[in-house]
Order: structure tokens, then sequence, then C-alpha cells
């Protein structure tokens, strides 16, 4: 087999403003991802070729022209990983019969998208890669509304308003709902575009339902161009109500937070702050994009785990291709051998494990936002006390850490040793008695210890406890030394949680303090995030492996060395001993001991400012020794051309005159190889790094 094809898509005509620049970062992520595996050998042994669609969906709901495309596309090519189809296939009905229309026992369908009908795993090779706990289809309504009702420490009603259709399953189910103290409103997409007619109905059914501040508003899905409309119309007519949300779908018309009069709560998925991972691909696609930006294509991204999952089974259980039907076999053996006791993938956006061809790791976030300045749209997101998460039907209900840091002063930033010393305020909220207790610090040097910790205030609100501490410490960090002394670094403390009941807030970039100095470097950017890693663990007698994913909370800061010191070090002294050496060039013949003497005297004077030099560990080749071996190679061009004239001075003008000329054009030289090596993306600092 020439080549193992996969078959992603896209909609452009879905994404809106942002289309040229989201579809830009996935087809160059698409080409990232192909040509990462095939450097690496491809599928069993076979090179990939991944198809990257755009699917023509204009039309709302079941779009047949989008769905035709669809299906000619895949019958076009022997597919054998493909996305299923998403929107454009309509409700779950129709979806089965385009799944009918091209299942086999060659191809693996991965399903992603929302209102996917449920099928029979074996016969039709489908595999869930569905993640979100609040949109799960396979929990019901009343059970969604429970729980956001325990996690958001409601004890009322819950009112869900969307737009239902005629034939919603809702409507069947309204009276069960009753029962369950959920009510619904029905918002009609024709009538509520009048501002006064949608206030006048909300205001007559609240007032109708006696609804009041312990009850929970629970806005579903609606016509986009309405749903700002609602949400102030809701808070119109009581400020203190709570409302939670889907963010608006992608690329359409996002909510003007400015419009919002107060805050209210997003139901996000659990990685709405962009893991690292997705950050640090981001910067090696080399696209610059906004936080909405890159948190559309975060959003977006599962469809490029799909490649990355197979190659990982492939890789681990060690599968040769030897046809497409055992291929598909080995792999949906392997995906449900990554079931988290023995396996679980570590993705750039997600992580997943599986049992009966469906993830088995369902999470989300409850997000609070917190109202925009008026200089700015961008909101503050930060996570709700509680967050929920289900693996393997068991519930888990983790309470949340929050902190943030105020740096006071950072020093002895070195790249020899990898340390920098830090002196900042540490302000914690947990419900752990001393908030501290909640964390660790995972990077704090051990090669040159030092860890203060004393608290400062203490108080109690709400069943938590809140604290500030001034902590002076030394931290470890990983130098990339190979441009000094022109090198950037990438300073960061990194901390998680102690307790396997909690988990920590990331801390907004907004909030991230980039208002201090550092002496002789500068601040470029600050970054926070969360950084994952994947351990094995032996907690058995049998010494059984099983694997775990880490997370801590990085914040960081990307520092540019301030070059004023290693010129008045370096660059004066061996610009001088550079015309030194150029000078010895033209001494005449009957003083060349005279410029023996002058090439001994730079060359050794170079050595001894060579040592004088900050040296990292492990040694590297800097571009500081690049400068200098450069150095020694025209002094010793220069000492031999001396030597061999002396020895043979009718040749002095042939020897020296060459090098006259060789020495300034190779200074030119080396200045843009300097700074062709300064710009090279290898030698970029990073946060996961």
């Amino acid at each position: 087999m020439d080549k193992i094809n996969f078959l992603l898509w896209y909609r452009s005509s879905k994404i809106g403003e942002m289309a040229s620049k989201i579809i830009d970062f996935e087809k160059k992520s698409v080409s990232y991802i192909e040509n990462l595996i095939n450097k690496d050998g491809g599928i069993g042994g076979v090179p990939i070729n991944i198809d990257f669609v755009d699917i023509k969906h204009t039309q709302a709901g079941r779009d047949e022209a989008a769905v035709e495309q669809y299906l000619s596309t895949v019958n076009s090519k022997e597919y054998t990983f493909i996305r299923g189809p998403g929107a454009f296939g309509g409700i779950s009905k129709f979806k089965k019969e385009i799944i009918e229309d091209i299942k086999s026992n060659e191809t693996i369908i991965f399903n992603d998208s929302h209102g996917f009908p449920t099928l029979d795993a074996d016969e039709y090779n489908v595999i869930d890669i569905r993640s979100n706990v609040y949109t799960d289809p396979e929990k019901t309504y009343a059970f969604k509304a429970k729980t956001y009702l325990k996690l958001l420490e409601k004890k009322g009603r819950v009112f869900f308003v969307a737009n239902f259709s005629t034939a919603s399953k809702y409507w069947d189910e309204e009276e069960e709902l009753k029962k369950e103290q959920i009510y619904l409103f029905n918002i009609d997409k024709e009538a509520h575009k009048d501002q006064k007619i949608l206030q006048r109905d909300i205001s007559n059914f609240f007032k109708s339902q006696d609804i009041n501040k312990l009850d929970l508003i629970h806005l579903g899905g609606v016509p986009n161009e309405l749903k700002q409309n609602i949400i102030n119309s809701i808070q119109n007519y009581n400020q203190d109500l709570l409302i939670i949300t889907r963010p608006v779908g992608v690329g359409e018309s996002y909510i003007d937070y400015q419009k919002i009069l107060h805050p209210i709560t997003l139901i996000e998925d659990s990685n709405f702050d962009i893991y690292l991972s997705m950050e640090s691909l981001i910067e090696k696609v080399g696209i610059d994009m906004s936080i909405q930006e890159k948190q559309v294509c975060n959003q977006r991204f599962i469809q490029f785990e799909i490649p990355l999952l197979i190659k990982n089974i492939m890789n681990r259980d060690k599968i040769e291709f030897s046809s497409r039907r055992e291929l598909v076999n080995k792999v949906i053996a392997g995906i449900n051998k990554t079931d988290g006791k023995r396996d679980i993938y570590m993705g750039i956006s997600k992580d997943l494990l599986f049992k009966d061809n469906k993830n088995n790791l369902k999470n989300g976030a409850l997000v609070e936002l917190a109202l925009p300045s008026k200089e700015s749209s961008n909101v503050i997101k930060t996570l709700h006390r509680n967050q929920i998460s289900i693996i393997d039907q068991i519930e888990k209900i983790s309470s949340v850490i929050a902190f943030n840091i105020d740096v006071e002063r950072i020093t002895n930033v070195s790249i020899e040793d990898g340390i920098f010393g830090a002196e900042f305020y540490l302000d914690i909220t947990s419900k752990n008695e001393d908030p501290i207790d909640s964390i660790k610090f995972n990077n704090l040097s051990s090669l040159n210890p030092k860890h203060e910790v004393r608290r400062l205030e203490h108080i109690q609100n709400s069943g938590a406890y809140s604290a500030r501490y001034i902590v002076t410490s030394n931290f470890d960090f990983n130098p990339i030394a190979d441009n000094y002394p022109f090198d950037e670094q990438f300073i960061y403390i990194a901390i998680s949680s102690v307790d396997a009941g909690s988990q920590i807030q990331p801390v907004p970039e907004q909030y991230v303090d980039s208002e201090f100095k550092i002496d002789g470097w500068s601040l470029i950017y600050s970054k926070s995030g969360i950084n994952r890693k994947k351990n094995w663990v032996s907690l058995n007698r049998s010494l059984n492996k099983n694997p775990k994913i880490s997370e801590e909370i990085r914040l960081g800061w990307e520092l540019k060395r301030e070059n004023s010191m290693t010129l008045l070090k370096v660059g004066i002294p061996l610009s001088f001993l550079y015309i030194l050496l150029y000078y010895t060039l033209f001494v005449p013949i009957d003083q060349i001991e005279s410029a023996f003497n002058n090439i001994n005297l730079a060359f050794l004077s170079s050595i001894a400012l060579y040592f004088s030099v900050e040296r990292p560990q492990p040694l590297k080749m800097t571009t500081i020794d690049v400068v200098f071996a450069f150095f020694y190679i025209m002094a010793g061009m220069s000492l031999i051309a001396i030597v061999l004239a002396e020895f043979f001075p009718n040749y002095y003008e042939l020897l020296i005159y060459p090098l006259r000329i060789l020495l300034p054009a190779s200074i030119v030289a080396l200045g843009v190889f300097i700074k062709r090596r300064l710009n090279l993306r290898k030698y970029k600092p990073s946060i996961t790094k």
C-alpha cells in the first residue's frame, strides 16, 4: 500500500471573520502532524496522507449539497480513518443514514460532534471521542440540571431557556421535568427578535413562576443573534439571577461582554484554558494569534488528535501494516487498551481514555466571567469553586484552589547553573485552613536550595480560607544558552495541588505580574498555563506500571539579556584584538618578528578573555564561542602566514594580501551567520521546555 489515508474536514462558511487565520493554522497543523508521523516511520511502516477538505455547509441544519460533497469525498479514495459527519448531516437519524453509506470493515469513523446516533460499535467501527460531561448524550437533562445545581450550590429550580423545535424531545418530557423542578421557556426566533416582546415574555414568565436568586437559569440553544438580548432581558428582570450557558458557536457572532450588565457562568470544555502543549504547537506552526483565536483553534483541534492517537497506539503495540482490515481491527483493539489502567492518551489539546469504543473520560468546566474593563472587551475567565469529572461512570467533584503571584524581585538568573532567585507575594484561596498546604512548588532548586515562606494575612470566607504569604526561593529552569550573550530565557514557577480532591485554577494571563525589573535582563512577555506530564506509577507488589497524567500550573516570563555589560566585558576588548590582528597583516617584511609577537599577544589575550565569560552547564557551543572560535581560526591563519613569510620572504605578498581581504569579508559573513542563528526557532525558549 502506498499510503494510509486520513480524511479530516472543516467548514469555512461557519468560521466567520477569523476564518483566514484559523484555517491557515489548521492547514499548517495538518502538514506538521503529517510530516511528524512520516519522519517517524509513518503508520506501521507505511507513510500517511491527511486530506483536509472544506465542506461547503451553507444551509441551516441538514445541507444536502454538503452531505453529497462529503459522501463524494469519502468515496473518492481509500480512506482508512475518517472524521464522521457534523452539523451538515442534520439530526441523528439522518447522520445514521450517512454512516450506513460509508461504513466499511476497512475504515474507522471518528465522531466528535453533537447529535450523533447511538450505533453498534462492532458493526460500524465508530470511535466516539467526545469528552464534555455537560453535553454527554448518555446523560439525561434531569441529571445535568441536578449537576448544575449541586456544583453551583443552588437549592432552587432550573429554568431551561432555549429555542425548542415543535419536534423537540423536551416537550414530550415536560411533565416529567416539572416533577424534577425543571421548567421550559421557549424562545421564538422570529417574535423575539423584537427586544420589547422578548423582555415582556421573559418578565411575565418569571413573574408567574415567582423566580428568585435560589433558582438557576440555563440558557440553551438559541439563535446566536438573540443570545445577548436574552441575557440582558433576564438580567434586566433580576440582576441576581445566575445564568449558565455554552459559548456561542465557533466563528459566529461572539457575545459582546461589554454589553452584559452582570457576570454570567459558561459551560466550557475542561481545556478552556489552553494547555501549554497547544501553545507550543502554535509557536511551532508560527502563526501569531489573539487569545480568542487561540481558543477557537483549541476548541476545534480534537480531530487533529486522531492521527496522533493512532500513531501512539501503533508505536506502543508495535503494529506493522499488513492489510487495511487487519490494521482497523488492531487499532480498535489498541484504542480500547487505552483505558486508563493500561495506558492514557495525552494529546496536544485533550486527554483520552476509552471503553467500548467511547471516550471514558468525561469532564468539563464551569467558568465564571468577570466583567471586562471599559478599555477592553476581553473577559477574565476563572473556574467556579466546584468542578466535576466522570471516569468510568465514577463521579468526582473537585474543589478549586485559586492563587496568584505578585513578584517583588527576581535575581541571579544563571544560565551556568540553571537557577534564578525570586521573592514574591503569594495569595491563595482553598478549603485548607492553611492554604499553602494545598500546593507544592515543583521546580525548587536542589543545587542551591533556599525556600522561605512567611504568612502575612489570613481570612475565612464562604467555607474557604484565603491567605497571603511572602516567599523567597531559588528555582530551577532549563537554560538555552546557545545564543549567549544574545540569548533569551524562559524562567517560570511551577505549582501543583497536593490534594487529589482539588484542582488549581490557571492564572489568567491578564493577571500574571509583569511589572518588575530584573538586573541585566529585559522582560519580553509573561505567560501562564497548564503543563502536563505522563508518568508511570508502580504502587503495587507486582510492580505493574499504571499511567498517570500530572498537571502543574506554570507562571513564566520570557527574558532577553541586556547586552551592555557583555559589550563592555567582551565586545570592546575583542574588537581591539581584531584590530590588532588586522594591523599585523600590514607590518613590513623587515618587521615580521613584531607581527609575530602581536599575533601571539592577541591570541593569548583572547584565551584569557574567553575564560572570563559565563559558561553554561553542560558545555554548549554558544554564539560567543562561535565568535571566539572564528577569532582563533583567523589568528591561526595569520600566524601560519607570518611564519611561512619569515621562511619564504619572496612569497610575503602572496601569503599576506589574501588575508587582508579575507579577514574583513569573513567578519561580515560571521555577522550574517550570527543573525540567522539568533532567529532559529530551535534556540527560542519555551515555558514547556
